[in-house]
């Protein structure tokens, strides 16, 4: 028996060895085999554990091998971390812009992060321009003074910090953006309310398009939710913990067949969302914790390639 356990163990070894390249999965495995050995638990080691477990693995070594991003999302990604290397802007403070991206003719990828509504004046436009695997962004609001917190005319790194921080109380929040609205007027910069001319066929055209991208699907909607939540634990560095959260949106309620198929820069997808929050016993949220907020992935039906992806931490109100 005692030879038999130790030629399980070596096994096991070899097989998890993978894991010590990938800190967030071994954080996820330890969280797990923690929680399985809590003394109140006092019980043997589950069947659904076991498969619990082997789904980890196979999920580490999928992230090992490494994901499928389309050019478009890949750039995006590369922008990103330029974003955040370059000005300091981490993914809970793109809360606070509306992003978009561009194919340009010469295969160049731009993307561009805009202060979203009263913001956009004093939080100006960060625009990349990807290609090749290389970022070059440039600040709309670049030789502004940014000193003076939400009394300067331009808002850098340090008002997003304390933007971060008042976002947490309702009072406050309206502090930055009547502060922000009121800049934007001063220089005449706020952008008028204008009625959008809604195509009368949006509809129609919109509920065919989620049914065309149903219909082209190749791959289980496991596999791609799967593929999603994989891609967020790795793309946003998630922890053991954090990972242990995640709670799948995706099929929690589904009034039609397609409801969450879409088309994304004309190619099929499936919408994998998944929503992080602290929660207690019933499921209420108790209270916000680090990178906790929504999680979309835009997964090709055909190939399995994540064609878009966003976070948002709800710290603006959205969500």
């Amino acid at each position: 028996m005692k030879k038999t356990e130790e030629t399980l163990k070596a096994s096991m070894d070899r097989r998890l060895s993978f894991l010590d390249e990938l800190p967030s999965c071994r954080a996820a495995v330890q969280y797990r085999i923690a929680r399985e050995e809590e003394p109140v638990m006092k019980k043997k080691i589950s069947v659904g554990f076991v498969f619990a477990m082997i789904l980890v693995v196979l999920s580490a070594a999928a992230l090992a091998a490494g994901l499928l991003l389309s050019p478009r999302a890949d750039a995006v990604r590369t922008a990103d971390l330029a974003l955040e290397k370059q000005f300091g802007i981490t993914a809970e403070m793109q809360t606070f812009f509306g992003r978009e991206e561009e194919t340009l003719e010469d295969g160049t990828i731009r993307v561009t992060w805009t202060g979203a509504g009263d913001t956009a004046y004093v939080l100006g436009t960060y625009t990349a321009l990807v290609k090749d695997g290389k970022a070059e962004i440039t600040w709309s609001r670049k030789g502004d003074d940014v000193s003076g917190g939400y009394e300067a005319d331009a808002w850098g790194t340090e008002q997003l910090k304390q933007m971060l921080a008042d976002s947490t109380d309702e009072a406050r929040k309206r502090v930055y953006l009547e502060k922000a609205e009121a800049i934007a007027s001063a220089h005449n910069a706020l952008e008028p309310d204008e009625p959008s001319e809604a195509d009368e066929h949006y509809g129609e055209k919109r509920e065919a398009d989620k049914t065309a991208a149903m219909k082209a699907r190749k791959l289980s909607e496991e596999d791609m939710i799967e593929t999603g939540r994989m891609f967020i634990v790795e793309n946003y560095g998630l922890n053991g913990e954090q990972t242990a959260r995640l709670d799948l949106y995706t099929n929690s309620f589904r009034n039609t067949e397609n409801e969450w198929y879409e088309m994304v820069d004309g190619k099929p997808c499936f919408l994998v969302e998944y929503l992080l929050y602290e929660t207690n016993v019933n499921g209420e949220v108790t209270g916000r914790t680090e990178k906790d907020g929504y999680y979309r992935v835009f997964i090709n039906v055909k190939n399995g390639a994540i064609e878009q992806y966003e976070y948002n931490s709800a710290l603006a109100g959205e969500g």
